[in-house]
């Protein structure tokens, strides 16, 4: 009983972060439209380490002394600022509704990570609904009307770089997670990726002029801001309780989110046979999280 307990938290708080991140990613796209890259990033940034800080200070001094630990965290904010970059470019140049479901490229690379390094094997009923998921996810990438002149969408290439950096991202968040806690791992983080783009900012002298287009719209940056470092978070937590792998492929579906936004506010447009991905892989994730709360 305490186990699917365990499981069911583990699913509330990746369904959490699918809303978040389907949500954060849109407004993300709007954001450095308007900012660019690395000044969205680092408002992200500063407003996870503002936020988070407050409830880890205790727990930073005992944590950062013990060199394993501190390795990992040093990788997870290191994977996490170059995936961030291959990520907002992407978002920058193409369809939100297209290159994010590259993303999904992801979950095989956390698979791996978690397999090699923790041991987390999935039972195969898992790995099939995973691969349901993952299928579901990429066809929607594809926009050509027939598979012998496979044409990608702008920002595609650049996205799948992204997801395999933000794959072993997800792996390390996850494993960072369980050794300190879901908030210490957010903070630190986001507190070396500030550091970072404000020293990149500040070389390129661009510092002043980010702050005052940003003051011309707070709200958007804010709420951006906010609901990022959210999704972060409640990812986090998923993975105390749901093996990595399981809570990045229901976490994944953020992409629907995003798309679905895309298509309602921006009026973009899918082929059906994106839309049935989309729905396909919505499938996948609803049946996982009912067998994991079930298993």
């Amino acid at each position: 009983m305490k186990l699917m307990f365990y499981y069911t938290y583990g699913v509330i708080f990746a369904f959490a972060a699918l809303v978040l991140w389907g949500s954060g990613d849109f407004l993300i796209q709007r954001t450095t439209r308007h900012l660019g890259d690395w000044e969205t990033l680092f408002f992200i940034v500063a407003f996870g380490t503002i936020a988070l800080l407050p409830f880890v200070y205790m727990q930073i001094a005992s944590y950062l002394g013990i060199m394993y630990i501190l390795a990992v965290l040093v990788i997870a904010t290191v994977l996490s600022m170059v995936a961030s970059m291959f990520d907002l470019e992407a978002l920058k140049r193409g369809k939100i509704a297209a290159v994010e479901p590259i993303l999904a490229l992801e979950i095989p690379v956390v698979a791996l990570f978690s397999l090699v390094l923790v041991g987390e094997v999935l039972q195969p009923i898992e790995i099939l609904l995973v691969a349901v998921i993952i299928v579901g996810l990429v066809f929607v990438s594809l926009r050509s009307k027939h598979f012998r002149a496979i044409r990608l969408e702008k920002g595609v290439l650049l996205m799948i770089v992204a997801a395999v950096l933000w794959g072993a991202t997800a792996f390390f968040v996850g494993w960072g997670a369980r050794m300190t806690n879901p908030l210490l791992i957010n903070w630190f983080i986001a507190l070396g990726m500030t550091v970072f783009t404000l020293v990149y900012l500040s070389l390129k002298r661009d510092v002043k002029h980010m702050f005052k287009n940003a003051f011309n719209m707070p709200a958007l940056v804010l709420v951006t801001s906010a609901i990022d470092t959210a999704a972060w978070v409640s990812y986090a937590y998923a993975t105390i309780f749901i093996p990595i792998t399981i809570a990045v492929a229901l976490s994944e579906n953020y992409i629907g989110v995003a798309a679905m936004l895309g298509l309602i506010i921006n009026r973009e447009r899918l082929m059906k046979r994106q839309k049935a991905g989309f729905l396909f892989a919505l499938f996948g994730a609803v049946v996982l999280a009912i067998f994991i709360n079930g298993a």
